[in-house]
């Protein structure tokens, strides 16, 4: 049944277009933050003296810290206005934050990469909020599930794609121009395609507007912990981009220190878990129907549990590499049939993060009641954020006490083991409290 819509869905102008949009600027994130992650890693590009795992995490809260500021101002935008048009003068502004992007790696300069790091947070922060409380607008209840399986499952194709592209592209001789050309083109793309887009009328049209973005995200955060039913499920959504952001700024200086390899390896591994986490995605949308989704959700928890935990387990005696030592590429790396445990580990963890995430997006969006949606749905973005730079200053901190790097792996299997227990529980209640039942 759920297959069935997606195809519909993907031929129908209230979707594919959002769907487009929205992938694009996946890949556009992705290709820039990967491009600049390999230049800190692999190139020597540095600023404040400071070590490539702590600059890369910096790089990363760069982007999250914004979408934490500003998204209850874009929740109380996306009651207020169209939804539709938000997101097209977002992915306009998209398109001259990638023209900085471009003049910032074709004069190498740093500090203007990390600037427009920060401003794609901020574009990022008030179109996500407008997305989310459109697709219940546009889209029937029993459509959400399958929706949000195709956009996380094309979201991961085009960041396995920014992520390799980005990855490979910028070490050659014309990659920094070539990488910032491709930026602005994509954007365009993505504004042509979100001008398709049918209208998402407001729900709060006489709502008022403030630039207090303090006052505002408590008055949001208020709101979700009112509502506990969407907030539960929203935590879930959180925990799933704090995995996510934590393993992409994680993997290449674990690849480099730990297992002694190369950028390469860093594709090979990124591809797996992007790729990974759209089967995941996929199958959940294929596989729910029309009924509850919420045993995926459990499923793909114990999964991270165990093959995270397994990638700690299997590398802790690893002796760590020093910088500047001679790297193995992806050939060498993947003769060796030792390595193909981690591979599978990696693979199997992202599979389980995509049946994890995907019926909690849905659900936050069904509960959310129609005239505070964008502001609920807002405190998802803020949730993400704060998680997300949460698991960025726990690498920092990782690094700076000297603990072994695969205790990001441990912390990972031990929250989702938490997330996993405590979506049990709730189900297990199912029948016993009607009036907030935990699917």
């Amino acid at each position: 049944m759920s297959a069935r819509i997606a195809a519909r869905l993907v031929t129908q102008r209230r979707f594919l277009p959002l769907l487009i949009a929205q992938s694009l600027g996946a890949f556009n994130d992705n290709f820039f933050r990967y491009a600049v992650v390999t230049m800190v890693t692999f190139g020597g590009l540095s600023m404040f003296g400071l070590d490539r795992l702590t600059l890369v995490s910096v790089a990363a809260s760069l982007f999250t810290v914004p979408i934490f500021l500003f998204s209850a101002i874009a929740g109380r935008l996306a009651d207020r206005f169209d939804r539709t048009r938000i997101m097209r003068v977002a992915k306009f502004a998209e398109i001259w934050l990638m023209a900085i992007v471009a003049l910032g790696f074709v004069l190498e300069q740093p500090h203007l990469l990390m600037a427009a790091l920060f401003l794609m947070g901020a574009q990022s922060a008030f179109f996500t909020p407008a997305k989310n409380s459109a697709l219940p607008t546009l889209l029937a209840p029993t459509e959400l599930v399958p929706a949000n399986a195709l956009l996380s499952g094309l979201l991961n194709v085009c960041v396995l794609v920014g992520i390799g592209l980005g990855t490979w592209l910028i070490t050659k001789t014309y990659g920094p121009a070539t990488v910032g050309g491709g930026l602005v083109v994509m954007a365009i793309v993505g504004w042509l395609a979100i001008r398709q887009l049918p209208s998402a009328p407001a729900s709060r049209p006489d709502l008022k507007l403030t630039a207090n973005f303090v006052a505002e995200t408590v008055r949001v955060l208020g709101y979700a912990w009112r509502a506990p039913a969407v907030l539960r499920p929203l935590l879930g959504v959180a925990w799933f981009w704090m995995l996510a952001a934590s393993i992409v700024t994680l993997m290449p200086v674990f690849t480099a220190s730990i297992l002694g390899a190369d950028e390469t390896v860093v594709l090979v591994f990124s591809a797996l878990f992007t790729v990974g986490a759209a089967v995941g995605a996929m199958l959940c949308g294929a596989l729910s129907g029309e009924g509850d989704a919420l045993p995926f959700s459990i499923a793909g928890a114990l999964g991270i549990v165990v093959f995270t935990g397994d990638v700690a387990l299997y590398t802790w005696a690893n002796p760590v590499i020093p910088e500047g030592a001679a790297l193995l590429s992806a050939d060498v790396f993947l003769a060796e049939r030792a390595n193909w445990r981690i591979l599978t580990d990696l693979c199997l963890a992202a599979i389980s993060a995509g049946l994890f995430v995907v019926p909690l997006q849905a659900m936050a969006q069904r509960r959310a009641a129609p005239e505070l949606r964008g502001r609920l749905l807002a405190a998802g973005g803020i949730l993400n954020a704060a998680t997300a730079t949460g698991g960025q200053f726990v690498l920092a901190g990782i690094a700076a006490t000297g603990l072994p790097i695969q205790t990001a792996f441990v912390t990972i299997a031990a929250i989702s083991l938490l997330a996993g227990l405590f979506i049990l529980w709730r189900l297990s209640l199912r029948g016993k409290t009607p009036a907030d039942s935990p699917s």
